[in-house]
């Protein structure tokens, strides 16, 4: 980990040289100092890394490396920013003012006293004898393990059959007829059992009658063609020790496997690169139909790359077959019973979190060990803290650390922060990684979309996995890859009420760069959490990255928060802070500013514009700000506003919105108050790409005044004709609009990746756009709009004939429609109707006293849908030709 955030350091410093920022701040042969002293350790530091497991000095090294490094990064944080702020100020004079040269006195002197301490730990790398290699070549001295196909009947294998049976079925059954070869990955984590599982169907005697050549070749780091080409030869059967060329090599290959339906294991496969894949795979076309490829590996990429088919997901044993995997290694053949000591090893198995490597691990480490203390001690010690010598557990997932990229090393260890079983959204960890310097952006990428690649880069590689059925995409990490970033953290997380630190082992308070106000680290907490002494976290901790104070009690900031100079990040969502102090606007390197759930929250600080580095500014759920500060359109980092109220004052108004390069989410709230439609134009929302959800909110006074304003109701008109949005939205919502009419553009049908709509209180609206003309939509709720008669027709009198309508829609919600007749028109008109609604799952009608019929065809009678109907007597019909999973008919109260 020290290698990886060294490297940041350095390309921040070498960005700072090549700037003359030096130069400017008339530090200019301190920096080049400090550049060569950390390029000469960087050159050992992989070979050091790979040593400190077996040698405790050698970690004390790096830990003291580390603290150094961390200093340093924050001496040329403070250069940065002060530098930023004088060419922000565009004042020449200001760099020969006394502050200017108060401020070039002390960085001076705290850049050689950081060089000296610097060169000191240099000159104590010489007697570790650690080896300078090329940081090009970051995994020369990655651990490998060569695998080969025997599988010893006498050991037992535990909870893989239904696995091994349901790929032995596709290898024999399914792909039988297939003339392409047929390409099967197996994924998972480190230690998961996907070798087992390969010899396990390997050695199937269902596989080996079927197959005429069975080959296996572990390929682990080395995907040189030609080294595989002949290890497949002489697993084949065939001789390869005296051909030399690859041509000769692939030539006896293709004869070996000529009109032959073979199988071929590619185990432990960490190649991405498709060029090297694609050349491999023509020498392998020589095989007849049915021929088959099993390909073993941690990474996602590597399977999209080389399988045909869809990969088997490996999944974690269960506690019953780790423990008969445990006891088997823990007990051996012994016939005597140690009831006491299953009792400790049961509870042990947790900590194999499904992984049989663990289990097999852990039950070795226990094999001559027949005392409760003993079994007490490995239960009670944290996997990384237990004898490297006994156990390789950690050795063998840290292989998968070693092949990461330098610039992954970093964001991966950084997921030690969080407790295990922690879920954080990918959008949080995204922020956190920019809020600690461990991305940066490259090129056209903005740093979120660089931060975006590298959380799905851990996941293609198992390091992540995601959690399913969230409403944001939300992330976890395997127990045992969490133990694995928190051996390379090499600092357990401390789980205190006040603080939790992170990146070093702290000496003193100053050094901490993130805190936690909470009791736990939850994402979504249940309940608030108790009251902080803000002021005295605000006063020792001063090199904060992270402020994180969500969901405590706290109703207001001290002043003394402007002090935090280094500060990124300040969380203070569902807290009850009413006001933020304008000393906040002096935190010039606030990126992200959550306020998001600040119900009391009241005002924003009328200066905020002054955060020209804020990209994020979240205010969702803030009910009770009733402006936003003047002129916000400055903000020209902002990617993300998820709140904007309209005011008729200027430096107010939607034309703030203009030149924000928005994504997200983004509310628009009183937008009553446009005067001119035109300004509603300038918010430029057709050209916002990333903009994904959006939010238009009219408050008219009273309902009365909304009906008999003809003016008012135009101009609400031309208003959402104006906010059309790009068409990579993917979910619209509209309250309160007091038009007729909704526009053309929200039936387009170029809304390709609109999915959800949400329409409420329009009591004027008479008719709906041709919603059912949107390909993808999916959800669709109405709420309160007293007019409309009909979901579906045609103002221009047409019969609607020629485009199925709501293709793609699942789910319908029709709430208080006091007028609605029917879904389509003319099926109340005329009793028939085209076919509609063909993928409908559920519908739900309430509060609709004027509903006469409602008929909905599928194309798909199979497929489960939930109705609920609540009515009064003027119901006359409800047709579902479909198979019915719930069905709800409830009469309505008179």
């Amino acid at each position: 980990m020290a290698e990886a955030f060294l490297g940041i350091v350095l390309e921040n410093l070498s960005l700072l040289i090549q700037g003359e920022i030096g130069m400017i701040m008339g530090v200019d042969e301190e920096m080049n100092n400090l550049f060569s002293t950390l390029t000469t350790i960087q050159s050992v530091l992989e070979d050091a890394e790979m040593k400190q497991l077996q040698s405790r000095p050698i970690q004390n090294w790096l830990l003291k490396l580390k603290d150094l490094t961390y200093e340093i990064d924050d001496i040329l944080d403070e250069c940065a920013t002060e530098l930023s702020k004088l060419e922000h100020r565009n004042s020449k004079s200001s760099r020969y003012s006394l502050k200017k040269l108060l401020f070039r006195h002390k960085i001076g002197r705290r850049m050689k006293q950081v060089t000296e301490k610097l060169d000191a730990v240099a000159a104590e790398r010489s007697k570790f004898h650690l080896r300078e290699i090329a940081v090009e070549r970051p995994n020369e001295f990655a651990a490998t393990r060569e695998t080969g196909s025997i599988l010893n009947e006498s050991r037992y294998i535990y909870g893989r059959e239904e696995d091994a049976e349901k790929i032995v079925d596709i290898l024999v059954n399914q792909v039988n007829d297939n003339q392409e070869i047929t390409i099967l990955p197996i994924i998972g984590v480190g230690g998961l059992g996907k070798t087992t599982l390969a010899q396990l169907v390997y050695n199937d005697p269902r596989v080996v009658e079927h197959f005429d050549k069975l080959i296996w070749v572990c390929v682990s780091d080395d995907f040189d063609q030609k080294t595989l080409v002949k290890g497949m030869i002489e697993s084949g059967g065939g001789s390869a020790s005296d051909l030399v060329h690859l041509d000769a090599l692939q030539r006896v290959l293709w004869e070996l496997l000529n009109n032959k339906r073979y199988l071929l294991v590619l185990d432990d496969v960490w190649n991405d690169d498709q060029e090297k894949w694609y050349e491999l795979r023509n020498v392998l076309a020589s095989g007849r139909g049915g021929s088959s490829i099993i390909v073993t590996t941690r990474l996602k990429k590597v399977a999209d790359i080389m399988g045909t088919l869809a990969p088997h997901y490996l999944k974690g044993l269960s506690d019953e077959h780790c423990w008969m995997l445990m006891r088997e290694r823990a007990f051996g053949q012994e016939k005597q019973e140690f009831p006491n000591l299953e009792a400790i090893g049961k509870q042990i198995v947790s900590k194999c979190a499904g992984v049989p490597l663990a289990a097999k691990a852990l039950g070795g480490l226990l094999r001559f060990k027949r005392t409760e203390k003993e079994w007490n001690y490995v239960k009670e010690s944290e996997i990384w803290e237990l004898p490297q010598e006994e156990t390789p557990i950690l050795p063998a997932l840290k292989l998968s650390y070693h092949h990461l990229p330098l610039s992954l090393r970093q964001c991966f260890a950084y997921c030690a922060v969080f407790p295990k079983d922690s879920q954080i959204t990918k959008e949080e960890l995204i922020f956190m990684w920019m809020a600690h310097g461990c991305i940066s952006s490259k090129g056209v990428l903005e740093i979120e979309d660089v931060g975006n690649q590298i959380c799905d880069e851990l996941l293609f590689r198992s390091l992540l996995q995601y959690v399913p059925d969230t409403y944001k995409p939300t992330l976890i990490m395997h127990d045992l890859v969490h133990d694995l970033a928190q051996s390379i953290m090499e600092n357990k997380v401390p789980g205190t009420q006040v603080q939790r630190t992170n990146f070093r082992s702290a000496s003193s308070n100053s050094k901490i760069r993130q805190v936690n106000l909470q009791e736990k680290f939850i994402l979504f907490p249940t309940s608030y959490q108790p009251e902080m002494d803000m002021p005295l976290v605000l006063k020792n901790f001063l090199r904060l990255r992270i402020l994180d104070a969500r969901w405590t009690r706290i109703e207001s900031l001290p002043c003394v928060v402007g002090n935090l100079k280094h500060l990124r990040q300040l969380n203070l969502s569902g807290s009850c802070i009413l006001t933020l102090p304008d000393s906040i606007c002096s935190l010039w390197n606030l990126q992200v500013l959550n306020l998001d759930y600040c119900r009391e929250l009241e005002a924003l600080p009328k200066k905020i514009r002054d955060l020209i580095n804020l990209r994020h500014l979240l205010l969702q759920y803030c009910r009770s700000l009733r402006e936003m500060p003047s002129k916000i359109g400055e903000l020209t980092s902002l990617r993300t506003l998820s709140l904007f109220i309209v005011d008729r004052n200027r430096g107010n108004r939607l034309e703030e919105l203009q030149c924000l390069k928005l994504g997200g989410n983004l509310t628009i709230c009183h937008l009553e108050r446009v005067e001119n439609p035109m300004d509603a134009k300038k918010t430029n929302l057709a050209e916002k790409e990333n903009l994904r959800h959006l939010y238009l909110e009219w408050e008219h006074e009273n309902t009365a005044s909304k009906s008999s304003g003809e003016e008012d109701i135009e101009r609400d008109e031309k208003v959402l004709e104006a906010l059309e949005p790009h068409p990579h939205l993917e979910t619209l919502d509209i309250k309160g609009f007091g038009g007729r009419h909704f526009p053309v553009w929200m039936s387009n049908s170029t809304l390709a990746k609109l999915v959800k709509i949400y329409i409420q209180g329009c009591d004027n609206c008479l008719h709906l756009s041709q919603l059912g003309e949107l390909p993808h939509l999916k959800f669709l709720r109405l709420t309160n709009l007293a007019r409309v008669e009909y979901i579906i027709e045609d103002e221009s009198g047409n019969r609607l004939t020629s485009v199925q309508q709501f293709q793609s829609l699942e789910k319908l919600y029709l709430t208080t429609l006091p007028k609605m007749k029917g879904l389509l028109k003319e099926q109340v008109m005329m009793g028939s109707a085209p076919k509609a609604f063909p993928n409908l799952k559920e519908l739900n009608i309430r509060d609709c006293n004027s509903l006469i019929m409602a008929s909905l065809s599928k194309v798909d009678r199979n497929a489960p849908t939930d109705l609920y109907v609540d009515f009064k007597e003027k119901l006359t019909c409800i047709t579902i030709e479909t198979n019915l999973k719930k069905l709800t008919i409830k009469k309505a109260k008179k």
